[in-house]
């Protein structure tokens, strides 16, 4: 009995002889069925995306020993602490896809490595895991990172490319940081294309967050947290990719070794995130002055003007919803009027603030 052995599928070959002496060849075929590595806890498969399995029409097929499918039981003992939350959405990342089609490209491009690792082992048996996939990168991306409709893949892609562009990384691997008029006009591109659109913004979130893990450059980490801030300011994600987010901005935030900059952008994205998740998408995009003021950290004002033909003034930013300003308009007549009523504080010119 000869034994072939073929990748995904075995051929027994069984050779009998008859008693005219010929050799009538006796086949038996038995297939392999491929394990969906998106199967969840409870036995059902998730389907994968077409976009993701066969990108620029053709399939890459290459060494399974690239690759360590992703398993709730591995992850929760491999992550760190920060990807942690990513744990309950393997069935929403695209893992295995994303890294062959990655592999592919690099291949291609003559390179060796993509992801930027902490530490990376020998070259020939180096494994390649969601924790990879979820680390900053300078290539641009050959799919998305979910698992999201076929028709808004290429638009992933896209985004991704503006993120490095935001970020002063282009082809030449130089960074080249833009003006404040450059990176507002990128801002808007940015919203154009993810404010409403749901699969986008998580997909949006899915990417900077990225970005941010491992980056060895501090300028560029710095860019990629103003992005993040400046977008959770007024587009929340889903609520599982929320959660993993807020987590992951939380482990930053509590981070030993965090940079002090850093540290003050995940802190303000933490708590954006709450506020957006709160109050829901914006239903337009944001103004120019709007995103000027977040980025370079200038509060807005504006005049409310009452029946009375008496008026305040109340300053807000990009996060700031109409029950907000109606709070601070209630707090800021009441305490108008105690003041006038008190003239001890108005001789002695203190200014009574809101919840004093």
């Amino acid at each position: 009995m000869l034994i072939k052995i073929k990748r995904r599928r075995k051929i027994l070959l069984g050779i009998c002889w008859n008693d005219m002496g010929d050799i009538l060849p006796k086949t038996s075929e038995s297939v392999r069925m491929d394990q969906n590595p998106f199967s969840s806890s409870n036995g059902t498969t998730v389907p994968s995306q077409n976009s993701a399995s066969n990108v620029d029409g053709d399939v890459y097929d290459c060494d399974d020993s690239y690759f360590v499918l992703p398993n709730s039981n591995r992850l929760s003992m491999s992550l760190p602490a920060e990807l942690a939350g990513a744990i309950p959405l393997i069935d929403r990342f695209q893992v295995e896809n994303f890294l062959r089609a990655m592999q592919k490209q690099i291949n291609s491009a003559g390179k060796r490595v993509f992801f930027s690792r902490k530490s990376i082992g020998p070259a020939v048996n180096e494994k390649f895991t969601l924790e990879d996939m979820l680390c900053f990168q300078k290539d641009p991306i050959p799919t998305s990172l979910l698992k999201i409709n076929s028709d808004l893949v290429s638009r992933s892609v896209k985004i991704f490319q503006m993120i490095l562009k935001y970020m002063g990384i282009d082809s030449s691997d130089k960074l080249t940081f833009l003006s404040l008029d450059e990176r507002i006009e990128l801002i808007t591109k940015l919203y154009k294309q993810t404010l409403k659109r749901s699969e986008l913004r998580d997909e949006f979130f899915a990417q900077i967050s990225k970005q941010t893990r491992n980056n060895p450059d501090r300028s560029c980490l710095v860019k990629a947290w103003e992005l993040m801030y400046l977008f959770s300011s007024s587009m929340p994600p889903s609520m599982d990719i929320g959660a993993y987010l807020s987590e992951y901005v939380h482990n930053v935030v509590q981070g030993v070794k965090t940079d002090p900059e850093v540290q003050i952008l995940a802190l303000n994205t933490l708590n954006s995130l709450k506020r957006s998740v709160k109050a829901g998408p914006r239903l337009t995009i944001p103004a120019r002055e709007e995103i000027e003021a977040l980025l370079i950290g200038k509060k807005l004002t504006t005049i409310v003007f009452f029946l009375d033909e008496t008026f305040e003034e109340i300053t807000y930013d990009m996060t700031t919803t109409v029950g907000d300003a109606v709070q601070v308009l209630a707090c800021n007549i009441i305490c108008g009027r105690y003041c006038f009523r008190n003239t001890d504080y108005i001789k002695n010119k203190k200014t009574l603030r809101c919840g004093e």
